[in-house]
């Protein structure tokens, strides 16, 4: 089976990122054909191609008609189904937070996937089909993650594994209150890892959420479930179940990151029961069982194929570029443009602005309006210093621009 996968980027080993290479790693494992393309391409892409994937970031570069469309983030997945319009597509939601994991309305969608309740609950709410909707939790490359040594009885080191910064505070101190050094790694912290697989081993314990602490569960360190939004605490194996169809993510911080909420997690440190662990996740998140979940899906979709006519599509076509193509409209667009930090801070600072106003008394609102000037005199200065500027190049130029 020949399967387009789509991201938004391929460049920075971040979550759906990684999410993309496993697929196209357990695709070809299983004697299929994966390509991968994202408009966006870095250090993650180069590496891909060196071990034989395919990789673009322009679909006229993608070397044959793919069987199935395997959808991930909805501007890329968008232009790939106008591309391939007679291609179904499978629509995987990785987060119930960001407007590009929403979930796509559209006839090409045949199947889609949320990988936790908590994306479920978003698929539903974006109005995916409950009868098309399947949970297949995020899985782990055994082969790249292996199993460490027992860990010692008493743990001496720490990898604080991150994508945000709040928590760093109250983890040093838990760690440093009883007498176990800590290493940060991650986004959060300014220093990524493209072999991270090399890295966990070397740590008895590890603070991470989602795929990272799936990860670290399977190499076998005990994993404290935490970042910058709140805490779970220690996973044991008592509490994987039902931690795991969370996906150690969002749902389960519910507590504030405190050091001494940390401190209680590092206390309840077992030896044994992360082994029991890491036994447990290897068992249940084996990136060959999911390979084999998500073929199955494929192939339901490749069996119904895209039955809508023409007409249709063109028109739910419209619909989708009306959502996400600039316009002037409040629409997924702008949401978007605002948590990639595509729009300038000057106009987002406005739109924070323009919804404070909407729940302010008066006198904030005459003190709202007041910045609201200030800042469009601002703009207006800009433009015109840019304006003078840039008037003595615009006479010589003859080709209108």
């Amino acid at each position: 089976m020949r399967v387009l996968i789509t991201n938004m980027r391929l460049a920075r080993f971040s979550g759906s990122e990684v999410a993309a290479e496993l697929v196209a790693d357990g695709l070809r494992r299983a004697g299929h054909e994966p390509v991968v393309y994202a408009p966006a391409l870095g250090d993650q892409a180069e590496r891909m191609r060196v071990r034989g994937h395919i990789v673009a970031d322009r679909l006229g570069a993608i070397p044959f008609r793919p069987d199935v469309i395997h959808a991930q983030h909805s501007s890329p997945a968008i232009m790939a189904m106008a591309a391939f319009p007679d291609v179904p597509v499978v629509h995987v939601c990785h987060s119930a937070r960001f407007a590009q994991e929403a979930a796509i309305i559209h006839p090409q969608v045949r199947r889609y996937v949320a990988v936790d309740e908590l994306c479920r609950q978003r698929c539903l709410a974006d109005g995916a089909p409950r009868d098309r909707l399947s949970i297949v939790h995020n899985p782990v490359d055994l082969e790249r993650f292996v199993q460490r040594p027992p860990l010692p009885a008493k743990p001496k080191r720490a990898l604080l594994l991150t994508k945000t910064k709040e928590q760093r505070l109250a983890v040093l101190a838990a760690c440093k209150a009883r007498g176990i050094e800590v290493v940060e790694l991650g986004p959060g912290v300014g220093r990524v890892s493209a072999s991270i697989e090399e890295e966990l081993p070397g740590f008895d314990i590890v603070f991470a959420t989602a795929r990272m602490a799936l990860e670290a569960a399977a190499v076998g360190c005990a994993v404290v479930v935490a970042d910058g939004r709140g805490m779970a605490g220690m996973l044991t194996s008592a509490r994987w179940p039902e931690w795991r169809r969370q996906n150690l993510g969002a749902a389960l911080l519910a507590h504030p990151v405190t050091a001494e909420g940390l401190g209680a997690a590092l206390d309840d440190y077992d030896p044994d029961d992360a082994r029991a662990v890491s036994s447990q996740v290897r068992t249940a998140a084996d990136l060959e069982g999911y390979t084999q979940e998500m073929i199955a899906l494929y192939r339901l979709a490749v069996d119904e194929g895209v039955t809508a006519s023409a007409s249709e599509l063109a028109l739910r076509n419209a619909t989708l570029l009306e959502d996400w193509l600039p316009t002037p409209t409040d629409r997924p667009w702008r949401q978007l443009a605002t948590e990639k930090r595509w729009i300038p801070d000057w106009e987002r600072e406005l739109l924070s602005i323009e919804a404070r106003l909407e729940a302010a008394g008066e006198k904030q609102r005459v003190r709202l309006k007041r910045h609201i000037e200030a800042l469009g005199g601002e703009m207006r200065e800009r433009f015109d210093l840019l304006a003078a500027v840039a008037r003595p190049a615009v006479r010589g130029d003859d080709d209108g621009g």
